[in-house]
């Protein structure tokens, strides 16, 4: 072999309730939350040229700042490609990364995360690792908390540390406009502004509710740290508050640690009429605008 190529969609995550259970004796926190994918995805072209030397390049042209050495694809690359090593591969080159990213950096969203699970999928079958599914999500947390849920993204009951994983069974359609303010939220200082102490009051959280078949007048959402984050950014409680108020709205909420405040719809034209008036609401303020559906597994 002296060259590959390959073209993946990474999706991105909304969090359909977020619970903190507890912080950790090693510093990390428990969550108790239920992820869905939805059909906003970042495009990730790889390459690999067969050569003397292993290397791993990455280029993004939204992400100026970006550190080429340092992110969670060449990160997951890395880490594949180890594992391969230690089973005695010995093909060796470079691998060249470029990602359009349509998911927006520090949102809440997964993108980084869903990034880094495509390569672990693509790495795994292009060394012929054959890796089992729990072998996957056991390299995958070694990447990144969120990185698991994404090795098989499906709506889903997400525990520990991200690293258990129940699926949910089929969802529900749902349609989302996402809106996303003119500043990232970065996930440390979220959870230190949480300032979650020890293990609160065992976590009671409706997932029956975006099921298939579930009657959605609305939904329950709770994020645990809608509170902190929001007392630091005003402009997301006024998101969200304005966004509950829109006509067919089924719920509200900031996903993960933000900034991406969501609305979720039964169909598409109350989200498209949603975002119409959002536009218009939230002009000059500097504010980016997603509609999206959630991905439905039929396994």
């Amino acid at each position: 072999m002296s060259s590959y190529s390959a073209f993946i969609q990474t999706p991105a995550k909304v969090n359909l309730g977020l619970k903190i259970v507890c912080r950790r004796a090693d510093g990390y926190h428990d969550i108790h939350t239920v992820m869905e994918p939805i059909t906003l995805a970042d495009s990730l072209y790889c390459e690999f040229t067969e050569g003397r030397r292993n290397r791993f390049v990455m280029q993004c042209p939204q992400l100026a700042n970006l550190d080429p050495a340092d992110n969670l694809v060449v990160r997951a690359a890395r880490l594949i490609f180890g594992m391969a090593q230690e089973q005695g591969c010995r093909l060796s080159g470079s691998w060249n990364f470029f990602l359009d990213k349509k998911i927006p950096f520090g949102a809440g969203l997964g993108g980084g995360s869903s990034n880094a699970a495509g390569v672990v999928r693509l790495f795994d079958k292009f060394y012929g690792l054959h890796l089992s599914s729990a072998d996957l999500c056991r390299a995958a947390a070694a990447i990144g908390a969120d990185v698991p849920f994404f090795i098989n993204p499906e709506l889903s009951l997400v525990e520990g540390i991200g690293d258990r994983i129940t699926p949910l069974g089929r969802a529900r359609p749902r349609y989302y406009l996402l809106v996303k303010p003119p500043f990232p939220i970065n996930t440390a200082w979220a959870y230190a502004a949480l300032q979650a102490g020890e293990a609160r009051c065992p976590v009671e959280y409706d997932c029956e509710q975006f099921k298939a078949g579930a009657i959605a007048d609305g939904y329950a959402l709770e994020n645990d740290f809608e509170a902190a984050v929001m007392t630091h950014h005003p402009l997301l409680a006024e998101l969200k508050q304005w966004l509950l108020r829109q006509s067919g709205v089924l719920g509200a909420l900031m996903s993960g640690s933000g900034s991406v405040v969501y609305a979720v719809f039964a169909d598409l034209p109350a989200a498209i009429e949603a975002e119409t008036a959002a536009r218009r609401q939230f002009a000059g303020l500097g504010c980016r605008f997603f509609l999206a559906r959630n991905l439905i597994t039929f396994t």
